[in-house]
């Protein structure tokens, strides 16, 4: 009696594993879609436009993100807390801002005509470029970095001294309060930086694998160098190399 109860039971469950077996794609038809996808992005990668994109996009990031603000808030966490901990919530903030960018610029010219996008590339990269001249000039050739510094200093503190304990109580069983502050203060100084406008522009001219890519590397160089040793290195670096960096790097 307990084996008809037993039998009876797993029927319904039995009669579930069949319909999902049956509705499982085929062994082949599955290998056959690993393999045409596989196949997509060897094809991605290998296109000249991709690694045309990924170099402009990588020396870019390099060019403007050194002794960036981003840059100095990653040194100077990175000097107070975990280096791993810091990097990570500042690459997560950076790479989601990359992806963001990129799809705006890839979408843009789908919107918009190819000529009017051609028209805005041109005239950002203009206004950038007297922009960077004008810092170049402005900061001098011997200029120290120190107020820069002092002032993303003040702001980390006023940032620390604003968060609610009743945020920090929500999301401190989710991950690390200092992960959290490294992530939330990189994407705000990120957004509308130079350097997501030119990722955007970038990507809706050349192709977004590429400058994907290449942006993200270039974030991980960066963030690296500011968490291993930045202080050192913004100190050193003065706003007019950076600058002119730039402004070559535009050229």
């Amino acid at each position: 009696m307990q084996a008809l109860w037993g039998a009876a039971l797993a029927l319904p469950w039995l009669a579930r594993l069949v319909h999902t077996a049956r509705t499982l794609p085929d062994k082949d038809s599955a290998f056959e879609e690993t393999d045409s996808t596989l196949a997509g992005l060897t094809d991605a990668v290998s296109d000249p436009s991709f690694a045309l994109a990924f170099v402009k996009s990588f020396i870019m990031i390099l060019a403007t993100e050194i002794g960036d603000e981003t840059f100095i808030i990653a040194a100077i966490m990175a000097m107070r807390n975990s280096r791993r901990i810091v990097y990570a919530g500042a690459m997560s903030a950076l790479v989601f801002m990359t992806v963001i960018s990129t799809a705006l610029g890839y979408v843009l010219p789908n919107l918009i005509s190819k000529e009017a996008t051609q028209h805005a590339a041109t005239a950002l990269y203009t206004i950038f470029g007297v922009r960077l001249f004008w810092v170049a000039w402005k900061a001098g050739p011997a200029q120290n970095n120190q107020e820069e510094m002092e002032e993303v200093q003040q702001k980390l503190d006023a940032a620390k001294g604003e968060q609610h304990s009743r945020m920090r109580s929500l999301v401190a069983g989710l991950c690390s309060a200092i992960f959290l502050e490294a992530c939330i203060l990189t994407f705000i100084a990120e957004w509308g930086d130079r350097s997501q406008i030119a990722t955007i522009t970038l990507a809706a001219e050349y192709n977004p694998f590429g400058v994907t890519v290449g942006a993200i590397l270039g974030h991980c160089l960066c963030t690296g160098t500011a968490v291993l040793g930045g202080k050192l290195l913004a100190m050193r670096i003065s706003q007019r190399t950076v600058a002119l960096c730039g402004k070559m790097r535009d050229k």
